[in-house]
């Protein structure tokens, strides 16, 4: 089973997608666990919001520390994926 995952570049630009857009969920990038160092940070729950968007939950370290973002339904889209037993996080 595929999981879709951002990396620290990914998630930095759709945030500020998110950001320009006005989307309800977005992040303070200096208030994040988070390192770019090619750690995947793992969507562990998406769902359509407004009927426009996707809201996803977005784990962040290995304590379970998780994100919101909303993003559009293209920049889902495109997120890669990773197969089972890879390393996410």
């Amino acid at each position: 089973m595929a999981t879709k995952f951002l990396t620290y570049p990914i998630l930095k630009t759709i945030n500020e997608s998110s950001i320009k857009a006005k989307r309800n969920r977005n992040v303070y990038f200096d208030r994040l666990p988070i390192k770019n160092d090619g750690t995947r940070y793992p969507v562990t729950f998406s769902m359509i919001h407004n009927d426009k968007e996707i809201r996803t939950q977005i784990v962040l370290n290995g304590k379970g520390d998780s994100i919101l973002l909303d993003m559009s339904f293209q920049e889902f889209s495109v997120l890669p994926e990773s197969e089972a037993g890879e390393k996410k996080c």
